[in-house]
């Protein structure tokens, strides 16, 4: 049976968790909750809280950036939320973050993704298995071994070993997609609809491949998310995801063509004209739209209701819970049911009886 996560808010300028729903979630059978961290709040410390108010609800990131903290510091934090939790409920999902975030917040240089991930979770399975921390990568190492350092000798972080912490590898392009069947437990596609997993599954395998072992999908974790709306009104729901599409057009086309819409990534892409993903981000940022009107509407325009309608679960309930199938059994692991539109600061009041219609739907029992 398919794992049903839900995933908070993280781009809000005031961070709330929105615990009627987490606890609701878990009461119908949920398994897991995530946390995200960008720019607004860090992942963390909202598990934390959730950790105390719960009972057995998987707690994991989607996704701890891997340039905003020492891995290290990263494994600590994991670790201290395992013991805290009772052990056995964490899930360390990581990915590279963005341009944004790596060079603005972070204050380091942007790119090297691949094998800064691949020093990056060497490190953090030698914190999670109690072993003396010693690699020397190209991109994160320690200890330091640089020019004047002081021989400090490798040792472990202290904390136990408790239960196992998976490792699942937020991926969109292709070499790390590879990477994360390679070393991860699994994996994070940020963007994906019905029907993509075969587009996948070559550059999957070929990770498996590289891993040995006999590694395959029979253990591998794929998580990836259903943002939903409910309204009575379909073609409206439609319209912020829409938004999102056109927003970040330049950053999915690799989703678009993988669904067959590769004309309107060509469309798209000629109506955006330059704008890069950075620009993309910091309009974001400012709540602007990223096109001057009409070229905002007719971006929007493009963009085929039946586009949304299969990415997206937007409509009444009962239209949600007959449209929910498709994401039960396209090859995922895990579904992790977000509401609203991700773009802007303002969440929206949270119409409830979608997640347990979702919950329903999937065959989840309730917990008494």
């Amino acid at each position: 049976m398919i794992e049903l996560g839900t995933e908070l808010r993280w781009q809000d300028p005031i961070c709330t968790i929105p615990m009627e729903r987490v606890l609701l979630s878990e009461k119908v059978g949920y398994d897991a909750v995530f946390t995200a961290e960008g720019y607004g709040n860090e992942g963390i410390v909202p598990l934390s809280y959730i950790a105390a108010r719960t009972e057995r609800l998987k707690l994991g990131t989607r996704i701890m950036e891997v340039t905003g903290r020492p891995p290290v510091l990263a494994g600590m934090a994991y670790q201290t939320l395992n013991h805290v939790s009772g052990g056995n409920r964490v899930i360390a999902g990581l990915g590279s973050g963005s341009p944004q975030a790596t060079e603005g917040f972070h204050g380091r240089k942007w790119g090297g993704a691949v094998p800064r991930m691949r020093d990056y979770v060497t490190i953090l399975r030698q914190v999670f298995a109690g072993q003396d921390i010693d690699h020397q990568g190209s991109q994160w190492a320690a200890p330091y071994r640089g020019p004047g350092h002081m021989g400090i000798p490798a040792a472990p972080i202290g904390l136990q070993p408790m239960g196992d912490i998976p490792i699942c590898i937020g991926a969109s392009y292709p070499r790390m997609v590879e990477l994360a069947a390679e070393i991860g437990d699994g994996w994070m596609p940020p963007g994906f609809a019905p029907g993509m997993m075969e587009t996948y599954r070559p550059l999957l395998q070929r990770g498996f491949d590289k891993a040995g072992n006999g590694k395959g999908f029979d253990t591998f974790k794929i998580w990836s998310h259903v943002d939903v709306i409910v309204d009575d009104d379909v073609r409206e729901a439609m319209r912020p995801y829409k938004e999102y599409v056109v927003t970040w057009s330049g950053m999915q086309r690799a989703n678009m063509e993988a669904r067959g819409y590769t004309e309107l990534a060509d469309q798209l892409a000629d109506i955006m004209g330059n704008v890069t993903p950075a620009d993309a981000e910091a309009r974001v940022q400012q709540g602007l739209n990223l096109l001057p009107d009409p070229l905002w509407q007719q971006a929007l325009d493009t963009v085929p209701d039946e586009y949304i309608d299969d990415g997206w679960l937007v409509g009444p309930v009962e239209r949600i819970r007959k449209r929910v199938d498709p994401w039960l059994n396209c090859g995922l692991t895990g579904l992790i049911v977000r509401y609203g539109p991700q773009l802007g600061s303002a969440p929206v009041m949270e119409n409830l009886d979608v997640f347990v219609a979702i919950a329903e739907a999937a065959g989840k029992e309730p917990v008494s």
